[in-house]
């Protein structure tokens, strides 16, 4: 039925009202802010003296004695200014009159209840003394909780109205459900409320934490365990899911992102709440749930100011700058400004994409694109001696394991070569540090690239110990969202209809996100004294299979039925489980929490610099049955895998070994997974394929 005429005005009268004192824009709003000491000072004059004559009232027009004026008038008279100069005194001297109402919260009531008691407390001996002890107790003690009531009101009246205000105006904001009644679900409830986050509205909480069940959040009900979202969605009418739980491990993850796929509402997320922590927002940003979500772990924090003295200007050079981790690192370099920036690569498109990237951040530093192959010692000497950079990034490898199996030359001639010419060169023209990327493929290889990159560790560490420069090599798992990444792969194959190809139904993988392992890898760098071997925390490793499904559901599609799934057997090199670190390593902590020193002191002796020559030499003519000799020799611990266990049926998977690290070296993923070593000591050595 439609509301008379007089309604509507009354209606638009009143929020046109709230408007003008509610945003802060408005010319009232303006003129409140310009003159909060005497807005304040005047609304507790006027607060006193309300709260005073109603304690009166109350005290005596209810009475059954005597209720006229004449009654308790002069009293009124000898109170009100003396309680009104001290409730002033007291608001001035505590500071009340400079306190935000637009800001006001919990804090702000203990000063408010201090600054009215005290005025009540002082007040009370003095009109017992000028009255000779006939005065009423009972009002002061009256006029106290009113006088709190009303000054509390008046603090708070604009959170109060602004949050009616966006109540009424919610008709354009989704509802939807919050997962989690913590602390971050309050902090995304309140941003709902407060219009900090504008496009959405909470309708209802739900946490696994039965004891929250019944109570309220902000105002919003929590209705039950998050079993119940299709229930309370249905009830609710909510559009969407909010998981605001930060630190929920990877298997409440899955079960989240199950029951949102079953009630068919999408599912948004926040951030970790170290991120939450270290952003200026107040409230947390709401994102689509993505692939990073899905990570066994949550990322580690950091934030290290020895980086910004460590590379704060200084020339630094990255190699491999138009990769995946390489244009992370010239990002994040950049932040740190330095004083010049060189981006080498030989990949002319992703180095013009990359100078754009950053020309369009407006990098604080000099930033010189150079088009160049490490692998040409002359170019790369002409480069070190007209720029002399402090502080080098090698990140420039090739790393495709199957790609790499079949071209071992072309592998030993860019990860080995590269390194020995990029190190060698940093030392000649007196480079302060050296930072080598390495990778776990490194630990106990079984591919020609893990062989070579255990070579180029072993080249750095052995320059490390006859040369003044700084030389740390960095060694981490796999990232998501590098280019020809496994998440990448599957996409594609997603969006094409599928199948979704897995080489095995028990591989395992580490994952971390680039932009964090860029940032733990400049803290490592930081953190070095020359010769260390860091690995960064990956967390649990990840079973792809796993991977694949959720990115699937994630998609909207369903698993086998939408996207059929199918395994192709280990490719030549490949590996059921990564390691992180060989046996002899025994890393241990450092400074940094996300950050392990593995004590690797393996280098170079007259002998096997004479076998990396010779393995060079064969790089240089092709000669693959060279290669895979002194890469034999050179990395006693790899082994080529027999063919039957790379194309062959799939074994059972192998029991897991329940071991720990030493004592103090707690350490996410560390149980050590026999299934690669175990595939190496059954193979006996081969000649090379010729």
């Amino acid at each position: 039925m439609r509301q008379p005429q007089g309604a509507q005005d009354w209606r638009s009268r009143f929020w046109s009202f709230v408007d003008h004192y509610v945003d802060e824009d408005n010319p009232y709003a303006r003129f409140l802010m310009s003159n909060r000491a005497a807005v304040h000072l005047a609304a507790c004059v006027v607060g006193t003296l309300i709260a005073l004559v109603t304690a009166f009232l109350l005290r005596f027009e209810l009475s059954a004695l005597d209720r006229s004026a004449n009654a308790w008038w002069p009293w009124f008279l000898s109170t009100a200014p003396v309680l009104v100069g001290l409730r002033v005194a007291s608001f001035m001297a505590l500071g009340q009159h400079r306190a935000s109402w637009r800001f006001a919260g919990a804090r702000d009531v203990l000063p408010l209840a201090v600054s009215v008691a005290a005025a009540s407390a002082v007040t009370a001996p003095v009109m017992l003394l000028v009255w000779s002890g006939w005065f009423p107790r009972s009002i002061l003690i009256i006029e106290f909780l009113l006088g709190m009531i009303l000054l509390a009101g008046a603090r708070f009246s604009f959170r109060i109205l602004d949050v009616v205000r966006r109540g009424a105006g919610r008709d354009g904001r989704v509802p939807v459900v919050v997962l989690g009644a913590g602390s971050a679900g309050n902090m995304v409830v309140r941003g709902m409320l407060t219009g900090e986050l504008t496009d959405y509205w909470p309708v209802a909480l739900l946490d696994d934490d039965r004891l929250k069940e019944g109570t309220t959040i902000q105002g919003v009900p929590v209705k039950g365990t998050i079993d119940r979202v299709a229930e309370v969605a249905r009830q609710t009418g909510a559009q969407a899911v909010v998981l605001a739980l930060p630190t929920a491990t990877a298997s409440q993850t899955y079960r989240v992102l199950r029951h949102a796929r079953r009630a068919g509402l999408p599912l948004k997320t926040i951030p970790d709440l170290a991120r939450i922590l270290a952003s200026s927002r107040v409230t947390p940003p709401i994102s689509d749930f993505s692939v990073e979500d899905l990570l066994n772990r949550r990322p580690v924090s950091a934030e290290n100011p020895l980086v910004s003295r460590f590379l704060g200007g200084r020339t630094v050079l990255v190699t491999g700058a138009a990769g995946s981790i390489g244009s992370e690192l010239c990002r994040q370099i950049a932040e740190q400004e330095p004083r010049r920036l060189l981006c080498l690569d030989r990949d002319e498109n992703g180095l013009f994409r990359l100078e754009h990237t950053l020309r369009r951040l407006e990098a604080p530093c000099e930033v010189v694109p150079i088009l160049a192959d490490v692998r040409e010692r002359a170019r790369l000497a002409d480069i070190y001696g007209r720029w002399r950079p402090e502080a080098v990034f090698h990140a420039a490898a090739y790393k495709h394991v199957p790609v790499l199996q079949s071209h071992p030359a072309e592998a030993v001639r860019n990860n080995v070569r590269g390194t020995l010419n990029v190190a060698e060169l940093a030392d000649e023209y007196d480079a302060a540090a050296l930072v080598l990327i390495s990778t776990d493929k490194a630990v106990n290889p079984t591919s020609v690239m893990g062989a070579t990159k255990r070579v180029a560790e072993r080249i750095v560490r052995d320059l490390d110990a006859r040369s003044r420069t700084r030389c740390n090599v960095i060694r981490f798992g796999n990232v998501l969202g590098s280019n020809g990444s496994v998440v990448e792969v599957f996409q594609a194959q997603i969006r094409a209809g599928g199948p979704v190809t897995i080489t095995h139904p028990h591989i395992e993988r580490f994952f971390m996100t680039v932009p964090e392992a860029v940032r733990l890898v400049l803290c490592a760098a930081a953190l070095g004294k020359g010769g260390e071997t860091f690995v960064l925390d990956m967390g649990d490793p990840v079973r792809i299979a796993d991977l694949a499904e959720q990115m699937i559901r994630l998609s909207g599609l369903t698993p086998e039925v939408d996207v059929p799934v199918i395994f192709t057997g280990l490719r030549p090199g490949e590996k059921l489980y990564e390691e992180l670190w060989t046996a002899a390593e025994s890393p241990r902590p450092t400074a940094h929490a996300g950050i392990r020193q593995a004590s690797s002191e393996e280098g170079l002796d007259q002998a096997q610099r004479e076998d990396l020559e010779a393995l060079l030499r064969a790089g240089n003519r092709h000669d693959e049955v060279g290669c895979w000799r002194y890469l034999l020799r050179l990395v006693p611990s790899f082994r080529r895998q027999p063919e039957e266990t790379i194309v062959g049926a799939m074994p059972p998977p192998p029991v897991r070994e329940q071991t720990r690290p030493a004592a103090g070296l707690e350490w996410p993923g560390a149980a050590i997974k026999p299934a690669a070593a175990e595939l190496r000591a059954a193979a006996p050595k081969q000649a090379p394929p010729s």
